[in-house]
């Protein structure tokens, strides 16, 4: 970005600032409230103002959704009871849960170490941790986790608000998921890392690496928000997301959030890196290379919904493309104003709900498509016929039992989908995936139950399935959206799970107990097993973990 830019952005950013009125904060992707907040938006039925596609959730917004609930059962009620709990800088005093205040500021609600509340000001300040302790029976290793940090949030004159959370990770991985490590030089979900030993737990060639989320927001009216900062994304509503996913390294991005009638619209301008830093020798500055990204979701009726997306990622050499900052075009139009060989997708999704209790839910993900191939029996499985899809279900109170929840999911994404001809520009990010964690080439099937049987109790038991394949070692198949598509080996007769055929099955059951306002005792079994027709990448996993956590949320590493 030159300077130019710099300060056309930075003038922007300072009459928003000077026009504004309060937003607020997320809820952390991944954070146990956003299962609470999936519940209780089925149970009400819906309304023309919630948009649960587009995520992270924001603070006010859970409050408005937990004061809503007029059913439910009594965790229902204590559910809604926490979100107004952990979100209590929107609910008025004389209705707030309260604890025996300790020096005045440190714990006066719970689940809040240190907070002030004044009527121009607020401020949560908590510590975060998550140690755990691991072993694989297969292969006589050890895994270790040690994650500590702090998470600090505020408004000021109800006009500004802020949000970040630091936190240092030491990591001995899984043996699959140090294969992936080697092979993209990146570990899931981090940027920037080194390797950690430890001889107090006998740990060797562990990663070492920080994760930052921070973001400063304004109300630059009534319906319209903006953000600046560091952190992630999420549109859908599935455990997947074939359009935009949390499951990389955090990136730079500027947020635009229009609310009005039944319509959120969102534009997304993000600052990506196409390798990772281990790729570039010394202290030499990672090349950059960018993303634009627009979404409106409009809900035809509380209960239905439906979501148009586009995107466009291009390497412009450190200079943002300024004509895609324009955000009610589409991106192909600007493609033919600048000529630029840019990498555009475009996809939809749809939301049913049924009977307070039933979600469904799908996507569609066209990176590039030539319908006429579709009948030609000689010019089937066209390479370029790039796109994923995705059918799901959320089905609460299975069978009428409180808090006894299922959700079933199909993914499916075509070979070279997210890929482009420049490697630079594909949909990635940091050597991570900006979707689906398996890049593309592959069917999923995934099945998760949920149960809370008492209070504080928690379990999930995970099923997932793969079918992919992956490429060889001189061939690309379509597996790897970091190399060029120019690289394929043939024209026709693509399809799912060519090159190297592998199945991986991923099996996991978790238990969480909350001693403690967010506080848990963790135990994790997991099993995970991957057949492939090359016999030397097969790996059996089988894993007992066991840890506590403090105002932390779970990764994902479901590779």
């Amino acid at each position: 970005m030159d300077m130019k830019q710099k300060l056309l952005l930075t003038a922007l950013l300072l009459h928003l600032l000077g026009a504004a009125r309060a937003q607020s904060t997320n809820i952390p992707l991944n954070a146990d409230a956003e299962q609470t907040l999936l519940r209780l938006s089925l149970l009400e039925g819906g309304a023309f103002d919630v948009h649960p596609e587009i995520r992270p959730w924001e603070r006010k917004q859970t409050v408005e959704i937990a004061n809503r609930l007029n059913n439910g059962s009594k965790f229902d009620r204590r559910d809604a009871r926490d979100l107004l709990d952990d979100s209590n800088e929107f609910v008025p005093d004389s209705i707030q849960t309260n604890a025996k205040s300790l020096l005045r500021y440190f714990y006066r609600t719970p689940g809040h170490l240190f907070e002030v509340n004044s009527p121009h000001f607020y401020l949560k300040a908590d510590p975060m941790l998550h140690v755990g302790l691991g072993f694989d029976p297969v292969s006589n290793k050890r895994t270790f986790l040690n994650r500590r940090g702090i998470e600090v949030r505020g408004g000021v004159d109800d006009r500004v608000y802020f949000y970040t959370s630091v936190v240092e990770s030491q990591w001995k991985a899984p043996d699959y998921i140090e294969q992936w490590v080697n092979r993209y030089q990146a570990v899931p979900g981090a940027g920037f890392y080194k390797t950690y030993d430890s001889s107090i737990f006998k740990v060797e060639n562990g990663y070492d690496f920080n994760i930052a989320t921070a973001y400063v927001g304004v109300k630059a009216s009534e319906h319209i928000g903006v953000q600046l900062g560091h952190g992630q994304n999420f549109i859908g509503n599935g455990y997947r997301s074939l359009l935009l996913s949390d499951v990389g390294a955090n990136y730079f991005y500027l947020r635009l959030n229009t609310r009005v009638w039944r319509l959120h619209y969102q534009n997304l301008f993000m600052e990506l890196s196409p390798v990772s830093q281990r790729q570039v020798a010394g202290n030499a500055l990672l090349p950059k290379k960018y993303a634009a990204i627009h979404y409106l979701h409009y809900n035809i009726t509380p209960r239905i919904g439906v979501g148009f997306f586009e995107a466009t990622v291009f390497n412009r050499k450190q200079q943002f493309e300024l004509q895609y900052l324009n955000p009610v075009i589409l991106y192909r139009t600007v493609e033919g104003f600048i000529g630029s060989p840019d990498n555009v997708l475009i996809g939809a999704d749809l939301r049913v709900d049924l009977a307070n209790s039933i979600r469904l839910y799908g996507q569609v993900l066209i990176d590039e498509f030539r319908f006429s191939d579709v009948f030609k029996p000689d010019q089937k499985g066209w390479w370029g016929n790039k796109f994923g899809l995705q059918a799901g279900l959320h089905y609460i109170n299975v069978l009428g039992i409180d808090h006894l929840d299922l959700q079933l999911e199909f993914n499916a994404v075509r070979p070279f989908t997210y890929s482009h001809f420049d490697s630079l520009s594909s949909y990635t990010h940091y050597n991570q995936a900006l979707a689906h964690p398996l890049w593309s080439n592959l069917n999923e099937g995934i099945a998760i139950l949920r149960y809370q049987p008492l209070q504080h109790l928690r379990l999930q038991m995970r099923y997932i399935r793969t079918s992919l394949g992956e490429n060889d070692a001189l061939d690309n198949w379509g597996a790897d959206p970091l190399l060029s598509y120019n690289s394929r080996v043939m024209e026709y007769g693509n399809e799912i799970g060519q090159g190297t055929a592998a199945n991986i099955q991923n099996i996991s059951v978790d238990v969480s107990w909350e001693f403690y306002r967010r506080m848990y005792l963790d135990v994790q079994l997991l099993y995970r097993d991957k057949n492939s027709t090359d016999d030397t990448r097969d790996l059996t996993t089988s894993l007992f973990n066991a840890g506590v956590r403090i105002n932390m949320w779970r990764g994902r590493t479901e590779l």
